[in-house]
C-alpha cells in the first residue's frame, strides 16, 4: 500500500436479495478494487442503479458487503469498515470520515456551511475556524457559494 493512501478497497462485492421478488439476488458490485490517496478526490460517475449509493454505504459501514475489504487509514493504522467491531466503526466516524447521504434530511433553515462544519464544532473547534474549513471543502468540491447559505 501506498504511504499516502487513505482508503484502499479490496475486491469488494455486495448483493441484495429482494424477498418481496421470490428472493431475486441482484448484485450491485463485483470485485471493486481501487485506492484514494491523501488529497485525492474521487468522483463516482455513472446512470442510477449502478451501485455508488451502496458503494459508499458499504464504505461507511452502512451496508456489510458479501466479500472483500475496506481498509480507512484511522489514527495512523488501518481500520477495516467491513470487519471492525461497532465501537471502532463509530470511532473511524466521529473522527476519520464523513458521510452525507443524496436524501439529506436535515433541520430546516440550517446552512451548508453549519453542516459541513458541525463535526469540526463537536471536536472542539471554534466555529468561525470550522466554518473557514468548511468552506475550503465546499470550494474544492466545487460546490457554488450561492448554496452554502441553503
Amino acid at each position: 500500500m501506498n504511504e499516502d493512501s487513505m482508503i484502499q478497497v479490496e475486491s469488494l462485492s455486495k448483493r441484495f436479495t429482494l424477498h418481496n421478488q421470490g428472493g431475486v439476488q441482484l448484485q450491485v458490485l463485483d470485485d471493486v478494487s481501487f485506492e484514494v490517496e491523501r488529497g485525492q478526490c474521487l468522483v463516482l460517475n455513472g446512470p442510477s442503479g449502478t451501485g455508488k449509493s451502496s458503494l459508499l454505504r458499504s464504505l461507511y459501514a452502512n451496508y456489510l458487503p458479501q466479500s472483500g475489504k475496506v481498509l480507512v487509514r484511522h489514527d495512523g493504522d488501518w481500520v477495516d469498515m467491513v470487519h471492525a467491531p461497532s465501537h471502532q466503526i463509530l470511532e473511524v466516524r466521529r473522527l476519520t470520515m464523513g458521510y452525507v447521504s443524496q436524501f439529506l434530511r436535515v433541520i430546516p433553515r440550517v446552512s451548508t456551511l453549519d453542516i459541513v462544519s458541525e463535526p469540526l464544532r463537536r471536536q472542539g473547534v471554534d466555529g468561525a475556524l470550522a466554518r473557514e474549513r468548511a468552506a475550503q471543502l465546499l470550494a474544492r468540491l466545487n460546490i457554488p457559494e450561492s448554496l452554502w447559505p441553503l
